[in-house]
């Protein structure tokens, strides 16, 4: 009997502590879609590797390592605004003596579902530009030069996973890239970016202090 009256205070304390944290666990707990009503920002940095193919038309492919950066901003239901930054370099593209940088700044909409836990996946398409400079960028006559702007499309998608209600991992991300800079062949240029790298959310509660 001793025991069990020793015992009772200690339950009932034990079961008003995790009643007080329930609503703390829940909300750690939150991997849903990566910007929602409750998560209405996110920002991510990643790795980027863009293949590219030299000379157009050719399977010449090259690779140009760099970065990225992604804004989300949450819109409506599964629909988010994404603004993103990417910039990628090579010393030495082949059947050539130029290196090549590439800075993109494109924003669109994106779709986002959660198929399971942690996981979200989305599709985006967005539009913007590129610049293209430290090249050789050819033109008819003697307009040629070392930098050189066009437009850009990038259709693709992506697969993160939630590690924490505020930060996440984005396990792949690729992308369909369509540039217009000058080649001497037909101004086009099809290139594929894969990017992997990490994700910090904002929730509303975070915002509002």
């Amino acid at each position: 009997m001793k025991l069990r009256m020793l015992l009772m205070p200690a339950v009932l304390t034990g079961i008003g502590v995790a009643s007080l944290f329930q609503p703390v666990l829940s909300r750690a707990q939150d991997f849903g879609p990566t910007v929602s009503s409750a998560y209405p920002i996110a920002f991510s940095v990643n790795y980027t590797a863009m293949i590219g193919n030299a000379p157009p038309g050719s399977c010449g492919c090259f690779l140009l390592n760099g970065g990225s950066t992604e804004e989300l901003i949450h819109l409506w239901r599964n629909f988010a605004a994404v603004a993103q930054v990417t910039g990628s370099r090579t010393g030495s593209v082949p059947q050539s003596q130029q290196g090549l940088s590439i800075i993109t700044y494109m924003a669109g909409p994106r779709y986002q579902f959660h198929p399971a836990h942690r996981l979200t996946v989305y599709g985006q398409f967005v539009a913007g530009g590129v610049h293209g400079f430290d090249s050789y960028f050819p033109r008819n006559g003697p307009q040629s030069t070392g930098a050189a702007d066009s437009l850009a499309l990038a259709p693709g998608g992506g697969l993160e996973i939630g590690v924490k209600d505020w930060f996440s991992v984005r396990a792949v991300e690729a992308e369909y890239l369509l540039t217009k800079l000058p080649n001497n062949v037909n101004d086009r240029e099809n290139n594929l970016r894969i990017s992997s790298g990490i994700v910090f959310r904002f929730s509303t509660s975070r915002l509002n202090r």
